[in-house]
């Protein structure tokens, strides 16, 4: 296992918005992993996870979205799903200075792994692969919000959008790991609600992103628990097979709960990877 160093700082977005971001870096790596959290998460969250992958020899980077941890925003609100776009482009540009040449790799989950999505249609030459766990691509149908609260939160988003509603969130539905939930319930940066406007845009760019899956031109693991709550794994198996055959390495996590790196079981997802990041990139870990 290499030696990793350690490092936090922040930087600002072209419109002006600071971001904070946290690295793990190995002595010699071998590429760069661009980690992208969640709804109503940080980066901090993800310690374990990108420990694990600087260790096998990936210079990792996490970074706090706007609006959410120790970056500036309203909370939890953006006016276009786009603004989370930007945020990639500056913390991949970080990259891309500090280990030019280096093969790049995102990793996103959740709401993050919605952002890597439109983030590799979009922009397909700027990495050379993608590991998606639990992507937002539609709420799960427990979740769905009644026909009621999307007409409000429709309006609301025209007349108030950043008026803050609750996310609705099932923290039990985060991992069967009981410590996982406890942390997370009592995470001061956690946020407990959303802007009318941020369920609006999130929607639409879902939307965009379950359309797009012909379009995928980079290889992608695209991983989906089984039990999911908070996510429907239903449009994550849909967008498998609409993607490029020969693109996507679909894996089915049966009977875990959304946070697949965060289980009891993480060492057979933490193989997974090791395994499909093995196969592309010469002198990594696994």
């Amino acid at each position: 296992m290499a030696d990793v160093k350690k490092e936090t700082d922040r930087l600002n977005t072209e419109d002006g918005v600071e971001l904070f971001w946290r690295s793990w870096v190995p002595e010699k790596p071998a590429g760069v992993l661009l980690i992208v959290h969640g709804l109503a998460e940080h980066s901090g969250r993800y310690e374990r996870t990108a420990s694990h992958f600087a260790e096998r020899g990936l210079a990792c980077y996490g970074f706090d979205l706007r609006g959410h941890g120790r970056s500036e925003g309203r909370r939890a609100h953006v006016d276009r799903f786009a603004d989370y776009l930007a945020d990639v482009q500056a913390i991949r540009s970080l990259v891309a200075r500090n280990h030019p040449g280096l093969p790049c790799f995102y990793l996103g989950h959740s709401m993050g792994g919605l952002i890597v999505v439109l983030r590799v249609l979009d922009n397909p030459s700027e990495l050379n692969g993608a590991i998606v766990s639990s992507p937002l691509l539609a709420p799960h149908p427990s979740a769905e919000p009644s026909a009621v609260t999307k007409l409000a939160s429709g309006l609301l988003s025209k007349l108030a959008p950043r008026m803050l509603i609750s996310s609705g969130l099932d923290t039990s539905a985060l991992s069967h790991d009981a410590s996982v939930v406890e942390a997370y319930v009592n995470d001061p940066l956690v946020s407990k609600k959303v802007s009318a406007r941020w369920f609006t845009t999130t929607m639409e760019a879902a939307a965009r992103a379950r359309q797009g899956a012909p379009g995928l031109k980079v290889p992608m693991l695209l991983m989906q628990s089984g039990d999911d709550r908070l996510v429907a794994p239903d449009a994550t198996r849909l967008w498998a097979g609409a993607a490029p055959h020969h693109l996507v390495d679909f894996e089915w996590w049966d009977g875990f709960y959304h946070e697949m790196f965060n289980e009891p079981e993480r060492a057979r997802v933490f193989a997974r990877v090791d395994r499909w990041l093995g196969e592309r990139l010469p002198g990594y870990h696994a």
